[in-house]
């Protein structure tokens, strides 16, 4: 019996002594676990910590009013032309000479089974060609001049008024930029940018380059309710122990100088918005000269050739479309600035990668079924562009005042699309072309130190151009304008972070193609024009906004 209970006292012994070895271990592993916690939660308030946020609300009601002038509508024209094609063609033809653009029009809807094959077997460069040998044949030349005036006939539009009584928008900005080493900091902005009683990114194409939904002009075009990336970039500052920069990433490459002053805002982007208001990913690369200069060497890429595109021969292929160039701040100080953006666009396409609604087919002219959204992929690479812009801008007393010169020129290869090549037409041969465009802005500052009141005068050249489709003009980006643009505002702080603004507009174009690179630029006045898309000849918008920023 003793042994029976000695046996039974040692196995009692050795599980409460297990049972205690299990505690301690778990006793340990719980107490390895909450303080792992503990540090996490350290890590993750240090994070937020070290995370900085503000931003921006802005609420705007617009009036919009706009004049286009009796013009020749070019879809119009292109659809007689491919039709005149389908007739005279030995397969599916009538045989009989045209004698009204109705023999045309009556032929397509006799045989459109045939005409919907035809389409689907003939390209831009079959149009090009057929066009170009027409022409300069001696016989059928004439004839076809002839044919063009009728066709100009048939196409001739009557002007008409827009008019917009009202327009609500909401902006929404939010900044945020940490500390992630000691040489490098972390800067990002999401935006969202709708109208009131809409939500849609992708708008029905009607001419004007912000109503293409591209990389490139998202979030300065109202779309919809999403928030999306608007710059986000790190920066390693000091390498090498010198005063030299690198910053990677989307760029704050929009809003540029002399553009902040009408909004009552701080320096916002890099470029000189007076050439480049466009959303890129890239790099730069920069030097502080002295305590008020720096020197950056930038490089960006507009277009990306062959990712997404599907699997593509790599000998047809386009070109990746890619920016570089130089900003340069000669001179900064709260005084005085002078500045200056030297840059070169290589490979330029036809357009970028996006979505777009379009009423109708550039190589047929014909009307398409509906209003589809299809993605627009550019067809050719046009050659490159050069731009240039210099600003001097100081603060004399009350005044703060601003006037800059901007250049560009065209560097074409003998290249074009369904749109047109680098400042000309689709059926013509492209030329090296120069525009300018000179801008000048004045803003007094009350003494009650909250109201400023602002003139603004821009001019372009017909053969002026610019990267500038992010910009929020909402009738177009009032820099790229080939033409005239007055404006006058009013800023008022109601608190320091709280800002009222009244704004007036006016454009008053004096040719076609405004913020376009594809397209000759042709003349607007008393004699109709060939247009693609209707143009205004007079634009204008009313604004009132209230900001409040935090």
């Amino acid at each position: 019996m003793n042994r029976t209970l000695a046996t039974l006292l040692g196995a009692l012994l050795a599980v409460t002594l297990a049972a205690g070895s299990a505690l301690a271990e778990r006793t340990v592993d719980d107490r390895v676990k909450a303080l792992e916690k503990k540090i996490q939660k350290l890590v993750v308030n240090d994070t937020k910590d070290n995370l900085r946020w503000g931003g921006d609300l802005r609420v705007e009601a617009n009036a919009l009013t706009g004049e286009v002038p009796d013009y020749v509508d070019g879809m119009r024209m292109q659809a007689l032309v491919f039709g005149t094609m389908f007739y005279m063609h030995p397969s599916f033809g009538a045989g009989t000479p045209i004698t009204s653009t109705a023999d045309i029009d009556n032929h397509i809807a006799a045989h459109f089974a045939d005409f919907q094959l035809f389409q689907g077997l003939t390209s831009f460069d079959d149009v090009k060609a057929w066009v170009q040998d027409a022409m300069a044949d001696p016989v059928m030349g004439p004839a076809m001049a002839q044919m063009m005036q009728m066709f100009a006939q048939d196409a001739l539009r009557k002007g008409f008024d827009t008019d917009n009584d009202i327009l609500y928008t909401t902006r929404l900005r939010l900044n945020f930029d940490a500390d992630v080493a000691d040489d490098v900091t972390f800067t990002g902005r999401m935006s969202m940018y709708k109208p009131w009683g809409a939500s849609t990114q992708t708008l029905m194409f009607n001419g004007q380059p912000n109503t293409l939904n591209t990389d490139a002009n998202w979030p300065g075009v109202p779309g919809d309710a999403t928030l999306k990336v608007d710059r986000a970039y790190f920066t390693w500052n000091n390498l090498g122990g010198q005063p030299v920069y690198l910053s990677l990433g989307r760029r704050p490459s929009t809003e540029g100088p002399p553009l902040h002053y009408r909004h009552d805002e701080m320096r916002a982007g890099t470029p000189m918005g007076t050439i480049i208001d466009f959303q890129f990913d890239g790099a730069t690369f920069g030097w502080h000269v002295r305590e008020n200069s720096t020197l950056r060497a930038c490089y960006g890429l507009g277009y990306e050739s062959q990712y997404g595109q599907g699997l593509v021969d790599t000998d047809t292929a386009l070109k990746d479309a890619q920016f570089f160039g130089f900003n340069i701040d000669a001179w900064d100080t709260p005084a005085m600035q002078v500045q200056t953006t030297l840059a070169r666009a290589f490979d330029i396409t036809d357009g970028f990668d996006g979505q777009i609604i379009l009423p109708n087919n550039p190589v047929t002219g014909q009307p398409m079924p509906g209003p589809i959204v299809t993605r627009f992929s550019p067809s050719e690479n046009l050659g490159d562009f050069d731009l240039a812009s210099i600003l001097l801008s100081r603060t004399d007393g009350p005044i703060d005042w601003f006037a800059t010169g901007s250049w560009s020129k065209s560097r074409p290869e003998d290249v074009t699309g369904p749109f047109g090549g680098l400042l000309c037409d689709p059926y013509d041969a492209p030329e090296s072309q120069t525009g300018s465009m000179y801008y000048l802005g004045a803003r007094y500052n009350l003494k009650n130190g909250k109201t400023k009141v602002g003139f603004e005068w821009n001019k372009g050249s017909q053969y002026w151009f610019n990267f500038t489709p992010a910009a929020d003009d909402l009738l177009g980006a009032k820099t790229a304008t080939r033409g005239t643009v007055t404006e006058a505002y009013v800023t008022h702080r109601f608190a320091q972070k709280f800002v009222g603004k009244l704004a007036w507009i006016s454009y008053d174009f004096d040719y076609t193609g405004t913020g376009w690179h594809v397209g000759a630029p042709k003349e607007l006045g008393d004699v109709p024009v060939v247009q693609g898309f209707p143009t205004w000849e007079k634009a204008g918008k009313v604004a009132l906004s209230f900001s409040a920023r935090f």
